[in-house]
């Protein structure tokens, strides 16, 4: 089983699942805001401490505090953990492992899967210490009793697990991480824009304890059933800078970036690996996700990331320097009601859900006029300071951009990307991410 297409397919119904909350030893403590990013270790069988180094760097560099490794127990795992922590061991970035129960439920056997790598990382120098001690979390493992654990394990743990259908708060955690950063509703994609209310159920249930949320750009996923049986979308059209400012306004404890290379449902913000083919598909399979990620980068997004992270940690409003200053872009291949001659599946659940749009976000410390083109759609506008979204049509070819201020051009740029209105060879619902400079 691989983690990148298991790991993020069991997205419950939070708010109707969890009952009242329950007593809990766990105390309310001061510790800073950070923001992690989920690594799907599951992946990367053939990186090297030079390729951990490159992508540690990178999420350095967009304020980002540390990997959370999800790991199953794929042969590779436990030599990608001990390059993954050499790697970091020279920086001031942190690690810390999260289990995944939903691809490997081997690790109910806690003392030959948990034990053993807790022990080995937990006081390691590139492990994050957070809370009451080493961050442990985990995807799902609902009700798992973590209690052996603390004792088995010669460190201090602060334990925040995501757990789809459990008690909100239970003893042998600290708190609990919420996974659900898509509109959904039982699983199902839903026409409508993300909601805070498991955000607010979780913060009441959890009563001051650390609370993580989740925040993702995009989902789109399109796997043939005979292999996993994944086809469908959630609305994503805005989704990375409404769910921020949602963070701005609820101030979580903890933020998780979900994810930083998930490319099999299309929510990545790390770079692309054309050199590694196997990243999109560790098995081979000529469906797998190479169909509607390599050529799809999604790294601008990082720009926008970026001042969000700070304005979170600072509580402030998002700010944008002068160097800062940019237009972010995204936008999908064909039409959404394009019928596609595609040699494994039909349109994926959720088609209907999203505008047939060119996205622009602009990044202004002042305000300054916005002009997109796509084919026969323009919108000329004025953007006013800090970060602000607009739309036009699709159209036909590549879409241009333009920021101008005072009669002087601030920025400039074409789309990397051309639009087909007319024929698609699959129903790629990924989005091509792209800035002006």
């Amino acid at each position: 089983m691989k983690l990148y297409l298991l790991g993020l397919t069991l997205l419950a119904a939070l708010v109707e699942a969890f009952p009242a909350s329950t007593n809990s030893t766990i105390q309310k403590r001061a510790t800073p805001k950070l923001v992690f990013a989920h690594f799907i270790v599951g992946i990367v069988d053939g990186y090297t401490q030079a390729d951990w180094a490159n992508d540690i760097a990178l999420a350095a560099a967009t304020g980002i505090d540390a990997f959370a490794l999800n790991i199953g127990t794929d042969s590779w795992t436990d030599t990608q953990l001990a390059l993954a922590y050499a790697a970091a061991r020279s920086t001031s970035f942190k690690l810390f492992i999260s289990f995944d129960f939903a691809a490997s439920p081997g690790f109910s056997d806690f003392s030959n899967q948990i034990v053993p790598r807790l022990n080995l990382y937990a006081s390691d120098a590139a492990q994050l210490q957070w809370g009451n001690g080493a961050l442990v979390s985990t995807f799902t493992g609902d009700g798992f009793d973590w209690s052996p654990v603390r004792s088995a394990v010669g460190h201090p743990l602060e334990i925040i697990p995501f757990y789809q259908a459990a008690l909100a708060h239970q003893d042998s955690t600290d708190g609990l991480f919420m996974w659900n950063a898509w509109p959904s509703q039982n699983n199902q994609p839903i026409n409508q824009t993300m909601s805070i209310a498991g955000d607010q159920f979780y913060q009441s249930q959890l009563a001051g304890s650390p609370y993580m949320a989740g925040v993702s750009p995009w989902f789109f996923t399109h796997y043939d059933p005979q292999t996993f049986n994944k086809n469908w979308l959630y609305l994503s059209d805005t989704l990375l800078i409404d769910r921020w400012n949602q963070i701005l306004n609820l101030q979580p404890q903890l933020v998780e970036l979900i994810t930083w290379n998930d490319f099999g449902e299309s929510h990545y913000i790390g770079p692309l690996h054309p050199e590694r083919p196997s990243v999109y598909a560790p098995s081979g399979d000529s469906d797998g996700a190479i169909q509607w990620a390599a050529g799809f980068p999604h790294d601008a997004w990082r720009k926008i990331i970026t001042p969000y992270i700070a304005a979170y940690k600072n509580g402030g409003p998002v700010t944008i320097s002068a160097s800062q200053e940019n237009i972010v872009y995204w936008y999908r291949p064909h039409p959404k009601g394009l019928s596609c001659a595609d040699p494994f599946l039909g349109p994926p659940t959720g088609q209907s859900f999203p505008a047939d749009g060119i996205w622009a976000a602009t990044l202004l410390a002042s305000p300054a006029t916005l002009t997109i083109t796509s084919g026969t759609f323009s919108l000329t506008t004025t953007a006013p300071a800090g970060i602000n979204y607009f739309a036009t049509g699709m159209g036909s070819g590549q879409p241009t951009f333009k920021l101008v201020r005072n009669g002087v051009t601030i920025t400039q740029g074409t789309g990397g990307l051309s639009i087909d209105l007319n024929s698609c060879n699959i129903y790629n619902f990924n989005a091509f991410v792209g800035s002006t400079k």
